[in-house]
């Protein structure tokens, strides 16, 4: 038994009791450690998938070679500021540097050597990439929820700058869907379009149901019916253990039921909602009041038009709201998903 709450309810907080995505781990690593062509990776999945998590896995592993550095990043902000700064953090002490007089006037560095003084800040992140990488040195960059800024359009295309002259810097990304599709969406960055992707599947519930199984002592009914009420979201599952946990729940009751939704609701589903369009809501509104979800029942409700449908579709799908479940017919991602929306939709 777990001296604490093995669980957490924080976004990208890793808890005690985490599913490992070992397959999407090792893809990661294997590409950037011994495959010479992959050089970043875009994570990408809705909120409470495991992104940050998978993302904070990956940088740790690294993090324990001896011929790499680590750097994370802020994706708000003076990126390349920040980029050289947490470089120079990393390899001040080292014989890299010999030659060269650096003075620090946070956030910004100074490069001084004989005549030549540097204080373009992304002119000296590459004078310390390439120090680095002419001793051997890789460098991978984590930035965790990318979004569409001036900033990091102008990092992305240093990057792509540092990697046409051939050094040896990793980049490892996470991102909302739409955020990812903005980024690759815009001409200065459409390089990123060629990165490999990585969408967050949902956990494997029978992973789920053991993990359940083992913290827990319950039997193997009980354990399946909790994984079965997760869906395989990853934040619900922290939740519904988080609240088992705390409350000694020795079966799935009306209680269980009624607090597991609140959390999902105050902490999640409110969100998810109030970022989709009216006809984004009446769409999903739609499915929620049929059984079946196909396009024949959402259409009956007569709140989506025929002409209208595919395209809400694809925009639900593209932001994993919902997913195609058999011919022709959708589902929810969301574990009790529909529940919430026939409550909420009562006060539009």
């Amino acid at each position: 038994m777990y001296d604490k709450n093995p669980f957490t309810l924080m976004y990208g907080i890793p808890s005690l009791s985490v599913i490992s995505r070992d397959e999407e781990i090792n893809k990661i690593i294997k590409s950037f450690t011994y495959n010479e062509n992959d050089f970043m990776y875009l994570i990408t999945g809705i909120r409470g998938t495991g992104k940050t998590v998978l993302l904070r896995k990956v940088y740790e592993i690294i993090s324990e070679k001896n011929d790499w550095i680590t750097i994370d990043l802020n994706p708000q902000g003076k990126i390349i500021t920040s980029l050289a700064n947490r470089l120079f953090d990393k390899s001040a002490s080292s014989k890299f540097f010999k030659g060269w007089k650096i003075s620090i006037n946070l956030p910004y560095l100074t490069l001084t050597k004989g005549n030549e003084q540097i204080t373009d800040q992304e002119l000296i992140a590459e004078k310390i990439i390439e120090q680095l990488s002419n001793n051997g040195k890789k460098i991978l960059v984590t930035i965790d929820e990318v979004n569409r800024t001036d900033d990091f359009i102008e990092f992305a295309n240093f990057y792509q700058s540092m990697l046409g002259k051939g050094y040896k810097i990793y980049l490892l990304m996470t991102g909302l869907k739409e955020n990812v599709e903005a980024i690759i969406n815009d001409r200065a960055a459409t390089f990123l379009s060629r990165a490999p992707k990585i969408e967050l599947e949902p956990l494997s519930l029978p992973n789920i149901a053991l993990e359940y199984k083992d913290i827990f002592g319950i039997d193997t009914n009980l354990s399946i019916e909790m994984a079965k009420l997760t869906n395989g979201y990853a934040f619900a599952y922290q939740v519904l253990g988080y609240i088992f946990y705390e409350k000694n729940y020795k079966s799935i009751n009306e209680s269980v039921i009624k607090e597991y939704d609140s959390y999902l609701w105050k902490n999640g589903y409110t969100k998810f909602w109030n970022e989709l369009t009216r006809k984004e809501k009446d769409f999903v509104v739609s499915m929620a009041l049929t059984e079946s979800n196909s396009k024949e029942e959402i259409l009956k409700q007569k709140m989506i038009s025929e002409s209208n449908y595919s395209q809400y579709r694809k925009r639900l799908l593209e932001k994993g709201i919902i997913m195609i479940n058999g011919y022709n017919n959708l589902s929810f991602v969301l574990p009790r998903f529909k529940e919430f929306i026939l409550y909420a939709k009562e006060f539009e």
